[in-house]
């Protein structure tokens, strides 16, 4: 019988024991690995479970950079600037941690206008809100240590996101605050923009002026080429500590379109100046002077060159949110600095409409240049016919406007009828919507027969004789904008041609090229001879020289120029008749070939040449490149409207 040997034993036994580790190391790894399964499956179950399941998806916008805004010039009035939007995703935030999230997040920001009660109050409020809250919006420059430190902590604050934005800037602070506009938070009224219109909650949205309406402007065909461009997007993959995973799908913002202006900013500049200090100035005698306007056009264009408004406001301010500060005076029922006076506030112009009675008479064929009325006691036998403050005795056209006689104008008014009267006012432009590119404009009011009838009962509701003595003089039921006011002088000045008022001259995209450019547009015309043209620009003229009611503004100018003054009875309860006045001036120039056409107010100013004249002879001398201090005259004139 065959026997091993007894080294072929040890070598068998060498193997039997390596076997053996190798079966028990097998063993004990399936016994962990086992183990690990049992925690995963059952021990640990609802732990991952949350893990997995807050793996979320997220859709992030990238808003799309806003259009610039530039005047006629190139001079940028509205930009953009990089910042960071804080925001907070509150589905991400535990009821309990949130008022430890807020203190954390304040600890950090370091400003007072965003303490804890704030954020807390926001998140709270928001706390079912699927689109982050926006806490606060930050520079880009010079804070990107904030950044950095705010991702370095992201772990304790739940919930933070940190997004690219692109801030509404205005870089001429005030100037033409009430054309430009204001941006805002999405609101309640505004949800429709979220629903339909791609927008993010925290977007910032047009509230008013250009802002607004040249938001999402359309072309002829319907696309739209206004100041917001197309939001981009990215739709994410984010685990439960907000840490994006994987980005599944990108899609890039296309910029907005930017607005090229027909506003000067010069004239706008001096425009704003001088109505600013001329009302701080009749304050000082005259307490309720606190507001007006005025409006500069291009006689053949209709394009606005200047449109102010006084008391203005800081666009920006509305941006982050105003302070308390800020929403006493932007609030204040009596100020109304965000309202637009030369477009929204409606008022009797007084003697400023005398030109406009002149050319409806003019038409209706009941006058001509050479056509005299008496003025004085005799003629104001009738008890409802306006006196004048003096005896002018017999006057012509030409004179009864450089003298602004009442009675010649009342006369005149009569003697053409109200149907007739109506129809020249109407092409004028008067009762009628201009159809700026503004939020916010007034129709007027532009009173007819058919208007008392539907108005007023009885006797009221008749159109009596006085009613057009009063109508022919600016004063009574009709009531016109300063924009309307100026639309008729430019139309008288265009020789019977009315232009829309317009501010967008052109539209550009990102790349520099044209999108949209204005063209002129006729609204209008009035049939009337050249030689009833020529026969009331030299009453218009004859105001600004000797013995005309703008002679002290005007008598010895560089250029003649066209004008009429008027002092309106405001016609508001409690106030005093004989004194408490807004004073009206309308102006065009040059006289022989005009260009432009001004029309102005100033709120309880009285005299018109004093007051909204000072505005206007700001703009003239911007228009034309006068030095102001050297076309200032010291002549002087008793003779008044």
């Amino acid at each position: 019988m065959f026997e091993p040997d007894e080294a072929e034993n040890a070598v068998e036994q060498k193997f039997d024991r390596r076997a053996l580790i190798f079966v028990v190391v097998l063993c004990l790894m399936f016994f962990v690995l086992a183990a690990k399964l049992f925690a995963l499956q059952v021990l640990n179950t609802d732990v991952y479970a949350s893990m997995s399941s807050n793996n979320q998806l997220r859709m992030v916008y990238q808003p799309a950079k806003r259009g610039d805004i530039y005047d006629r010039n190139g001079l940028m009035l509205a930009g953009s600037e990089i910042c960071y939007d804080i925001c907070v995703a509150t589905a991400q935030v535990d009821k309990g941690r949130a008022e430890e999230l807020a203190s954390r997040l304040a600890a950090y920001l370091n400003d007072p206008e965003v303490s804890a009660d704030v954020i807390l109050e926001k998140v709270t409020a928001n706390a079912r809100s699927y689109q982050p809250v926006l806490i606060t919006s930050i520079p880009a420059a010079g804070n990107q240590h904030l950044i950095a430190a705010l991702e370095e902590h992201r772990a304790d604050l739940p919930g933070l996101l940190i997004m690219e934005e692109s801030r509404r800037v205005y870089p001429q602070g005030r100037l033409a605050s009430h054309i430009l506009g204001q941006m805002g938070q999405i609101t309640d009224i505004d949800t429709y923009l979220v629903d339909s219109y791609d927008y993010a909650s925290t977007e910032l949205v047009g509230k008013a002026g250009l802002e607004k309406t040249m938001e999402r402007f359309a072309d002829s065909e319907g696309n739209e080429i206004g100041l917001r461009g197309k939001n981009g997007r990215q739709l994410l993959e984010v685990d439960y500590s907000n840490r994006i995973v994987r980005v599944l799908s990108s899609e890039e913002s296309v910029s907005g379109n930017s607005l090229v202006l027909t506003l000067d900013a010069n004239i706008q500049q001096a425009m704003e100046e001088a109505l600013a200090k001329t009302v701080q100035n009749i304050s000082k005698s005259r307490p309720k002077a606190r507001a007006g306007a005025g409006v500069l056009l291009d006689v053949k264009t209709g394009a606005v060159l200047g449109m102010a408004s006084y008391p203005d406001y800081a666009p920006e301010d509305f941006i982050t949110g105003l302070t308390q500060q800020e929403a006493a005076y932007y609030y204040d029922e009596q100020l109304k600095p965000t309202y637009n006076r030369a477009i929204s506030s409606a008022y009797p112009v007084g003697s400023t409409f005398k030109a406009s009675t002149a050319i409806a008479a003019l038409v209706s064929g009941v006058i001509d240049a050479n056509t005299t009325v008496y003025c004085g006691p005799e003629a104001w036998a009738e008890e409802d016919i306006a006196r004048c403050p003096k005896t002018h005795g017999v006057v012509n056209l030409k004179e009864a406007l450089a003298v602004s006689c009442n009675t010649y104008f009342e006369t005149v008014a009569a003697a053409a009828g109200i149907d007739s009267l109506y129809d020249t006012f109407k092409k004028l432009g008067y009762g009628q919507l201009t159809g700026i590119e503004l939020t916010g404009e007034s129709r007027g009011l532009l009173a007819n027969p058919e208007y008392k009838k539907l108005n007023f009962s009885g006797d009221d509701a008749v159109w009596h004789r006085y009613d057009t003595y009063y109508m022919a003089i600016g004063q009574g039921y009709s009531y016109y904008t300063p924009l309307q006011l100026a639309q008729a002088v430019a139309t008288i000045a265009n020789r019977g041609v009315r232009m829309q008022p317009h501010l967008v001259d052109k539209i550009v995209d990102y790349a520099g090229q044209t999108v949209y450019q204005w063209q002129p547009r006729v609204m209008d015309e009035i049939e009337v001879s050249d030689y009833a043209l020529n026969s009331l620009y030299d009453g218009l003229i004859a105001v600004t020289q000797q013995g005309g009611t703008a002679y002290a503004l005007f008598g010895s100018y560089p250029i003649t120029v066209a004008a009429k003054t008027g002092t309106a009875q405001t016609g508001l309860v409690g106030d005093d008749k004989n004194e408490d006045y807004h004073g009206w001036f309308i102006a065009f120039a040059p006289a022989e070939d005009p260009q432009v056409a001004f029309a102005g107010v100033v709120e309880y100013g009285y005299h018109g040449y004093s007051s909204a004249g000072a505005v206007c002879k700001a703009a003239f001398d911007a228009y034309f490149g006068f030095d102001s201090a050297a076309t200032s005259t010291n002549v002087h004139s008793d003779i008044v409207e």
